[in-house]
């Protein structure tokens, strides 16, 4: 009898450990797939913020990139308007001097949707501005903005702020 109790002990202890190391196990599973997750996700963010920021990056032109600045600003409070649109192609018409801006109209709008704030705009283009405009062009790129944010009515106050941004980085203030 004493040896059929011994036996049962031994079988036992046996199990609880078993159970303690397949917990442990489990445990230490749990622990890789959640760093396994955060280091994805991580990831998938940094590839995120790349991709959005390639088609603004690829801009090397002062033409587009007063364009999408306008397109940016105008959006700044909701989505761009057929009434700001209009006052942008007049601007890109009468100030620019382009006969036809349908092409620059269409490129300006695809890469204004992926920028997220128009300060990213005036901070990323303030130096190819500085570099190829000259300080008359740099005042009418602002006054092209001022009235690309007056087209929907009153320019609101975060237009103005970036406006103001606008005007700080090309010098002018």
């Amino acid at each position: 009898m004493h040896i059929l109790i011994a036996l049962a002990g031994i079988i036992g202890a046996i199990g609880v450990w078993y159970w303690r190391f397949k917990a442990a196990k489990e445990t230490a599973d749990e622990v890789t797939d959640m760093a396994g997750r955060a280091w994805g996700k991580w990831k998938r963010y940094k590839f995120r913020k790349k991709a959005e920021a390639s088609p603004v990056e690829a801009v090397d032109d002062p033409v587009a990139a007063g364009v999408i600045m306008m397109m940016a600003v105008a959006a700044e409070e909701h989505p761009l308007t057929e009434a700001a649109e209009t006052v942008i192609r007049d601007q890109i018409v009468k100030t620019m001097g382009i006969a036809d801006p349908t092409e620059l109209m269409v490129f300006g709008k695809w890469v204004a949707g992926h920028v997220e704030d128009a300060n990213n705009v005036s901070l990323r283009y303030a130096k190819l501005w500085a570099r190829d405009l000259s300080m008359s062009e740099r005042q009418d790129l602002v006054q092209m903005v001022r009235r690309a944010a007056a087209a929907d009515g009153e320019v609101t106050a975060r237009q103005q702020l970036k406006i103001a941004k606008l005007a700080e980085r090309l010098g002018l203030k």
